[in-house]
């Protein structure tokens, strides 16, 4: 085995790696999809690392974005390959944000990274569900004139950040910086660009946002889903997630993919057919932390 940096010439056994294991890779596989492995300049593009076998197929990955976050995914391992996380270590310099992935995987790499102690603003498991959209049940009343599902350029800007912000504190655990606004919005920029973001109104009002933070021609994954405080308990986050499935099951799309470890949103997700299949792991850290200065000061304790 190598365990190495990935190059384009890897990216056809990194794609066929991922869809083999296609409900918990949906992040490396949508921005596989849009920046390639050395689109250096495009904002989804990541450094990706490799187990590569001597027929070139690819049995584990690990990548590392731009904004920091990790992800892993190791197949039917269930560890992250210590050969990987070293090679990963030896050529990244970029701070880490973050780990991500099945959460066992994600577990383990944050061990092997030296992180376990580290102080984390979300570590959260959560629940990973999946629906294939033959058998999305449709509210009775999703297809009323008085939902109207919008895309996210229609919406008031201000009203746009404030709820992706609320949403990043709320269901993340961000810290409320300066930062997180740019954050927001280049995260908003982007979405934008990709029409994967809507909004429902109701009565001329904005009251919920739905998007897929993925997209593949056969299976999306959904996410951020957010509904202000104030007009939560009436089921719009319900009746907004069934019409952007709607559409993408006219567009060809075949499944869905989303996570939450909320128990309201989990009960609105399951009475649109969604079943559970695993668990997944969002863990950010409260400060992006240099690896190789972060073990050496712990070697040294």
């Amino acid at each position: 085995m190598q365990y190495r940096k990935l190059h384009d010439a890897d990216l056809d056994a990194a794609n066929a790696f991922l869809a083999n294991h296609a409900a918990t890779s949906m992040i490396l596989r949508g921005n596989l999809r849009t920046a390639g492995i050395e689109r250096r300049r495009h904002p989804l593009s990541g450094t990706y690392f490799g187990e590569v076998a001597k027929d070139g197929s690819i049995s584990a990955i690990v990548a590392i974005f731009g904004n920091g976050n990790v992800f892993v995914q190791s197949g039917d391992q269930a560890t992250i390959p210590p050969d990987l996380t070293a090679a990963f270590l030896a050529d990244t310099v970029q701070p880490i944000a973050g780990v991500l992935g099945d959460a066992d995987q994600a577990l383990d790499m944050i061990d092997q990274l030296g992180l376990k102690d580290a102080k984390f603003s979300l570590n959260a498991s959560d629940v990973l569900y999946r629906l294939d959209l033959s058998d999305l049940i449709v509210p009775v009343n999703v297809r009323s004139d008085s939902f109207q599902m919008v895309d996210a350029e229609r919406l008031d800007r201000r009203t746009l950040l404030g709820w992706l912000r609320d949403y990043e504190i709320e269901a993340l655990g961000a810290q409320d910086t300066p930062a997180l606004d740019s954050k927001i919005a280049s995260r908003v920029v982007n979405a934008l660009d990709a029409r994967c973001m809507w909004g429902l109104i109701v009565d001329g009002k904005p009251v919920s946002l739905s998007g897929f933070n993925a997209q593949l021609p056969d299976v999306v994954q959904v996410g951020p889903v957010w509904t202000p405080p104030a007009e939560r308990s009436n089921g719009y986050a319900r009746i907004l997630v069934a019409k952007t499935l709607l559409a993408a099951r006219s567009n060809g799309v075949q499944r869905a993919i989303l996570s939450t470890d909320s128990e309201a949103a989990a009960k609105a997700y399951e009475a649109l057919g969604f079943t559970k299949i695993d668990r997944y792991r969002l863990a950010f850290l409260e400060s992006p932390v240099k690896l190789q200065g972060h073990l050496t000061q712990e070697c040294a304790v």
